[in-house]
């Protein structure tokens, strides 16, 4: 059930994220130009707000896709031959 409720609220974070970028750009005064630097200090500021809020979530998630006691296979290292000389 916690896995349910997490899942709800993270989209329902990242919907009204979505919504509330819309609604900003079309009622927007400045100019393009400004509009943009404004939407990225916004969208730094809720990035951050948004990690630090939803660290320890995003922590379970991480455990969950990838259990501490299963390790990752280790990728085969493949050797290049020496090119015959001509």
């Amino acid at each position: 059930m916690a896995k349910s409720n997490t899942s709800k609220m993270l989209f329902a974070g990242i919907l009204g994220l979505a919504a509330g970028v819309a609604v900003g750009l079309l009622l927007a005064p400045e100019s393009g130009t400004q509009t943009r630097k404004k939407l990225k200090k916004k969208l730094r500021e809720v990035s951050e707000n948004f990690q630090e809020e939803f660290s320890d979530e995003i922590e379970k998630l991480k455990s969950v896709l990838q259990p501490d006691d299963e390790e990752e296979p280790e990728q085969p290292v493949r050797k290049k031959k020496p090119k015959p000389k001509t």
